[in-house]
């Protein structure tokens, strides 16, 4: 039996030569096996098919890279965003240890028990005015930085200084009533009896602590809130 390599036509006729469909030269089945061509047709779906599958894989190779960079960028940017927020806070933090800082609000010892806490509030020995143990009528000369720690701290005693003008402004706790150790012209400035520019009289008088002092800006003072103080004074 004879076959075409071509076509796959057989024929029994051993003494063909031709195949008689399109004339290839017809060989002996026993001799070779015919070779199978695959068809254009399946070779073209096979390579499309294998080209699909590359891009298939790319698409998703690019989609994971895309991820992948975004977190990296998110990342970045909520690293940035911390650190801007931290600096922020350290600012924050550093102007505000550098604000004046106002008394605590835990009582403190009075003069008499604290003789070292007491010399210190009180001004130079050039400005110094004489200590005092009762009330007085007569003004007693004083610096702007003096308070009434260097008098006799008792509710119902009066005293009268005199402030020199040119003041420079010193640290006052309270309103209307101030704590005893507060600068006195500062809070008779603030109590709207003298100036800082002309200076003046001004009388004070003890009065019983409180539990809190609250804090007001009047005439150009602005003055601290505390807690609890032993003594007051006011202005008459």
């Amino acid at each position: 039996m004879k076959i075409c390599p071509h076509c796959g036509t057989t024929t029994k006729d051993d003494s063909q030569v031709y195949c008689l469909m399109d004339g290839t030269p017809l060989v002996d089945s026993s001799v070779s096996e015919p070779t199978a061509v695959m068809p254009e047709t399946e070779r073209t779906v096979t390579a499309q098919r294998v080209r699909k599958s590359g891009t298939g894989l790319w698409i998703v190779l690019g989609f994971v890279g895309v991820l992948f960079i975004g977190s990296l960028i998110g990342l970045l940017m909520y690293a940035a965003y911390r650190m801007g927020t931290e600096s922020a806070s350290v600012k924050v933090n550093t102007n505000t240890n550098s604000s004046p800082t106002p008394k605590p609000t835990t009582p403190k010892p009075t003069p008499q028990s604290s003789p070292s806490v007491a010399s210190s509030q009180q001004p130079s020995p050039e400005s110094s005015p004489a200590t005092t143990t009762s009330s007085s009528d007569e003004p007693t000369p004083i610096s702007w930085s003096t308070n009434a720690a260097f008098v006799r701290e008792e509710n119902g005693l009066t005293y009268t200084f005199e402030c020199p003008p040119g003041g420079t402004p010193g640290t006052v706790w309270g309103s209307d009533a101030y704590t005893a150790d507060s600068s006195i012209c500062t809070a008779a400035v603030h109590a709207g009896k003298i100036t800082l520019e002309n200076g003046g009289v001004v009388t004070i008088e003890f009065t019983a602590g409180r539990q809190t002092y609250g804090a007001t800006t009047r005439n150009g003072i602005t003055t601290y809130n505390y807690g609890q103080y032993p003594h007051s004074m006011i202005f008459k």
